[in-house]
C-alpha cells in the first residue's frame, strides 16, 4: 500500500484511476510486466459495480452482436483459469471459480425446434431402408434446413442429444476446463436425464447444457487482484479521491493528478472508473456518453444442495455458489443511478426463479443489493487513448461483461500503454467514436472528484 505522507514525492509510469476489477486486473498485469504502478480508489475495492456482479463467464451463452467483442469476451475467459490458480498462490484467497457449467431454458421456439428434430431422426430410421433417390434428396434438404437453423441460432448451435434414462450415467460436470476460444459444444439434455441431474429443477423441455461456462465470486476477485498487484510492487491509495489532471505547462501532456491527499505524477493515467468516467471527463470540458443501467439481485440459502449449474435464462439467472447459497439476479432498469432494492424486485426475481425452481419460495432469505452497470449507448467497451490529453486513457464501459472482460481488458490495455500502440485494440472499442468536447455550460455542477 503506498504511504500517503510522502505521496507528493512520488512518480510512477502510470497511474490507474478506479480499483474495481477493471483497474484492479489492468494494475497487476502491468506490474508483472516491471511497470511502476499507482491505483487509486475513493472507496475501497469491489465497492461498486464490480462487487455487486454475479460473476458469470458467459463468453458462450451471451448473445454478443458485436463480432470483437465475442472475440475480447472468448479470449477473457480463456485466461481466467489460469489466472485464479495465480492468484490462490500469490495471495491464498480463492475466487471461487466454479466450472460446472451452465443450463439454458428453453424458448417456445426452440422446443418446438427440438421436437421436430426428433420426430425427423425417428422418421429417418423407418426410411433408413428405403434407397429412393427422391427419400434421399428430402432427408438430405431437411437435415441441411436443420443445420442452417443450428447455425443461425445460438442457444442450439453445435448442440447434441443426451437423452438418457438409466441411473449410471456419470452426471459430474465439476472437472470441465476447457478454455478453447474457438469451439463450444452444447448439448440437450432431456427432462428425464435433467431429473437425474438437477432433481429440482422443472423443465418440461429440458434444457441445453453449456459446459464451457464457468463462474466466480466477483468480490473475492477484486480482493485477490489487489493483493496480488501490491505483492507485485503496486501501490495502493484508497479513499483517495482524484479531483483533477495535472499537466506540463502550457501543453496537454499528463504530468499526473491532484487527490484529496495530495499530488501524484506519471506520464499516463488511465480511468478504469465505470459509469464515473463521464464525469471525470467532464471536468476536462469532454464528454463521453454512459447509460447507467441499475441491476438488483438476492441471496438465498437453502437446507441441501438444490442445484449444481447456473441458470442462464431470458432476464434471469439463478447462480449456485458455496454453503448451499444462490444468487438470483437481474433487474435491468436504466437511467437509474439509486442503489434502493425495491420490493418489486425482489418478488419479480423470486417469481422468474420459481419458473425453474419451483421450491424456491421455500429458501431463506440472506440479502439484496445492487448495483450500476456502465453501459454505453452502442454496448461496447472504451478502451483506447482520450486523444485529445495526451497520455490520459481510458479502459470502461464494459456493461454487463466487466467481470467476464477484465482479464483480457487488461491484457489489451497493458500491451497499449506499454507499447504506446493500439493497433491490436479493434476500432469499435476506441474512445474517440463517440468523444466530443463540451461547453462549460455543459459541464455539470458539483462534479468535484473522478475516481
Amino acid at each position: 500500500m503506498g504511504h500517503l505522507s510522502n505521496l507528493n514525492t512520488k512518480h510512477y509510469d502510470v497511474i490507474v484511476v478506479g480499483a474495481g476489477v477493471i483497474g484492479a486486473a489492468l494494475a497487476y498485469e502491468l506490474a508483472q510486466q516491471g511497470v511502476k504502478v499507482a491505483l487509486l480508489e475513493k472507496s475501497t475495492p469491489a465497492a461498486g459495480a464490480s462487487g455487486a456482479a454475479g460473476g458469470m463467464l458467459a463468453a458462450h451463452s451471451e448473445h454478443f452482436m458485436n463480432a470483437e467483442l465475442h472475440h475480447l469476451a472468448l479470449y477473457s475467459q480463456s485466461l481466467y483459469s489460469k489466472l485464479a490458480t495465480d492468484l490462490l498462490e500469490q495471495t491464498g484467497i480463492d475466487i471461487g471459480l466454479r466450472t460446472e457449467g451452465f443450463l439454458l431454458p428453453l424458448t417456445e421456439k426452440d422446443s418446438k425446434l427440438l421436437h421436430e428434430e426428433r420426430l425427423y431422426e425417428d422418421q429417418s430410421q423407418e426410411n433408413s431402408n428405403d434407397q429412393s433417390s427422391n427419400t434421399q434428396y428430402q432427408n438430405a434438404q431437411h437435415q441441411l434446413d436443420h443445420q442452417d437453423f443450428f447455425r443461425d441460432n445460438d442457444i442450439l448451435s453445435n448442440i447434441e442429444t443426451i437423452d438418457h434414462t438409466n441411473t449410471n450415467t456419470n452426471t459430474n460436470t465439476n472437472t470441465n476446463t476447457n478454455t478453447n476460444t474457438n469451439t463450444n459444444t452444447k448439448k440437450w439434455w432431456s427432462p428425464s436425464y435433467l431429473a437425474q441431474v438437477e432433481p429440482q429443477l422443472y423443465a418440461p423441455s429440458g434444457m441445453i447444457y453449456n459446459p464451457d461456462e464457468p463462474q466466480l465470486i466477483p468480490a473475492l476477485l477484486n480482493q485477490a487482484l489487489v493483493q496480488a498487484a501490491i505483492q507485485y510492487g503496486v501501490d495502493f491509495y484508497p479513499e483517495t479521491e482524484v479531483l483533477r489532471l495535472l499537466y506540463q505547462q502550457n501543453t496537454s501532456q499528463i504530468k499526473g493528478v491532484v487527490s484529496n491527499k495530495g499530488n501524484l505524477s506519471a506520464e499516463q493515467v488511465v480511468l478504469t472508473t465505470g459509469i464515473s468516467t463521464q464525469q471525470l471527463l467532464a471536468k476536462e470540458q469532454y464528454t463521453l456518453p454512459f447509460i447507467p443501467i441499475k441491476g438488483e439481485l438476492i441471496e438465498v440459502s437453502t437446507p441441501s444442495k438444490w442445484l449444481g449449474h447456473t441458470i442462464y435464462g431470458e432476464g434471469i439467472y439463478i447462480i449456485p455458489k458455496s454453503d448451499h447459497r444462490l444468487w438470483i439476479g437481474a433487474t435491468s432498469k436504466p437511467n437509474r443511478i439509486d442503489t434502493n432494492v425495491e420490493i418489486s424486485a425482489i418478488a419479480q426475481l423470486l417469481s422468474q426463479a420459481e419458473q425453474y425452481l419451483p421450491a424456491i419460495g421455500s429458501a431463506t432469505f440472506v440479502r439484496c443489493w445492487s448495483g450500476i452497470r456502465p453501459g454505453t449507448p452502442d454496448e461496447l467497451p472504451y478502451l483506447g487513448r482520450i486523444e485529445p490529453i495526451t497520455g490520459l486513457w481510458t479502459a470502461s464501459g464494459h456493461y454487463r461483461n466487466g467481470i467476464l472482460l477484465a482479464a483480457g481488458t487488461a491484457k489489451y490495455m497493458a500491451q497499449a500503454l506499454i507499447t504506446n500502440h493500439t493497433a491490436h485494440i479493434p476500432d469499435c472499442f476506441a474512445p474517440a467514436r463517440a468523444l466530443q468536447k463540451c461547453s462549460d455550460l455543459a459541464i455539470r455542477k458539483g462534479v468535484t472528484t473522478w475516481n
